[in-house]
């Protein structure tokens, strides 16, 4: 055989034996990988429910299948070890089983509650004293459960169930026991009839129409003592006296421990007498001819009788301190007097004119001889409107007469006059140059 062919039969063996030796030397032993696809969790459990109302005495118990190493949590919580879930409320809970792989399964379960107990709620009411007191009491008790609270507003409880100082009126009792279960019931506060309170009083008057010196002490007997009282049904002392009162009429309201009320017939507050108060008047006459508002007519007050007397001229108007009336023209005048109790007294007096005195007379004789006669100062048309045989006109015109028959010397139309007469003339103006002078 030649070496060619013993070579390539070599090569091709070389090549077969190598093939075989690493095809089959190591076999394939890798299996493909398990997901949470692959897996079927299944979550079983049992439920207890609560004793009911409010209690969280509920229970879920839960186990998981279908893989190992589980965990559990509830509504989204914390996940445990164990699959048991303690106080709970009545609702419904979403429970996650989680492996040790990460892979969850979710179940939902509903806690119930039991049906509440029937509670019954009895009381003992006292009444109140009154319509208007605040002592009236309940004091509640309940049957059907156990652990009661109580409340009369349905939201603030207590450990009993007595409730004091209670007005009248309607009061909703509700008891809650110790799961959260309720039963309530309404109890009735009324009042204590009220007694008949009686009130005598005795009165003192006012020293007069306007004084406020009166005075009412009252007795009130009937009802709880101790009473208080009142003149005018709202405002209420706890002395039976009132003072300082007008003439009026006033009806008095006792009130006792209990605010049971009772009130008086009218009491009726008047005037003592009044005392005799007596007027003298001095007066000073008008003048004739004075100007307004400028008069001498004078009236003086002189009273006696009575204290912080005040004075009035005519029967309306203030009274004044002052006793004295200035610048009145002649006429009848009334006078008033009021003391300081509102008593009154009245006078009359007259204000006569003063009479023509001396010195205008000789000046009126002196005016009639030179110029108060007709064509002159008198008559219908006399000068200037001047007309001497009026008496005002001669008071009112002196510093005319003056200046012409004393100063100047003439009087027309009789011309220059006596110098007894210009003395005349100048004692009446010197005087005051009055009527009455």
């Amino acid at each position: 055989m030649s070496k060619k062919l013993l070579i390539g039969l070599a090569s091709i063996a070389f090549v077969f034996f190598s093939t075989y030796f690493i095809s089959c030397s190591k076999p394939n032993t890798d299996t493909p990988a398990i997901t949470c696809a692959d897996k079927t969790i299944v979550i079983t459990g049992t439920t207890t429910n609560t004793s009911g109302g409010t209690a969280t005495n509920g229970s879920i118990t839960v186990s998981a299948t279908g893989s190992t190493g589980f965990t559990y949590n509830i509504n989204g919580g914390a996940f445990q070890s164990t699959g048991t879930f303690n106080s709970l409320a009545a609702g419904t809970y979403n429970i996650i089983a989680k492996d040790d792989a990460g892979c969850t399964s979710s179940k939902s379960f509903t806690v119930t509650a039991t049906a509440c107990p029937t509670i019954t709620v009895t009381a003992t009411v006292t009444n109140a004293s009154s319509p208007t007191s605040i002592n009236g009491a309940i004091v509640a008790s309940a049957t059907g459960s156990n652990g009661f609270t109580y409340s009369k507003d349905g939201t603030n409880f207590q450990p009993t169930g007595s409730f004091a100082a209670l007005a009248v009126g309607n009061y909703t009792i509700t008891v809650k026991d110790v799961n959260g279960c309720t039963g309530s019931a309404i109890f009735t506060v009324s009042n204590v009839a009220c007694p008949t309170i009686t009130i005598t009083s005795t009165t003192t008057q006012t020293a007069g129409p306007t004084a406020t010196n009166g005075s009412i002490t009252a007795i009130a007997s009937g009802g709880a003592a101790p009473y208080t009282y009142s003149k005018d049904g709202t405002n209420f002392q706890t002395s039976n006296i009132f003072t300082s009162l007008a003439i009026g009429n006033y009806t008095i309201v006792a009130k006792d421990a209990n605010t049971c009320q009772g009130s008086s017939a009218t009491i009726v507050i008047t005037s003592a007498a009044c005392p005799t108060i007596t007027i003298n008047t001095t007066v000073v006459g008008s003048e004739l001819c004075a100007p307004a508002n400028s008069n001498v007519g004078q009236i003086t007050v002189n009273a006696s009788g009575s204290t912080g007397l005040m004075y009035r001229l005519g029967t309306v108007g203030t009274y004044q301190s002052s006793n004295i009336f200035n610048a009145l023209n002649s006429g009848s005048y009334t006078v008033g007097v009021i003391d300081a109790n509102g008593c009154t007294s009245t006078s009359n007096a007259t204000v006569s004119n003063l009479p023509q005195g001396a010195l205008f007379t000789n000046v009126k004789a002196i005016l009639a001889i030179n110029c108060a006669f007709a064509g002159c100062h008198a008559g219908a048309n006399p000068q200037n409107g001047i007309n001497f045989t009026i008496d005002c006109t001669i008071v009112a015109q002196k510093d005319r007469i003056n200046a012409r028959a004393v100063v100047a010397g003439t009087m027309p139309p009789s011309g220059a006059i006596s110098a007894a007469d210009k003395q005349k003339i100048t004692d009446w103006i010197n005087a005051g140059g009055k009527y009455s002078n």
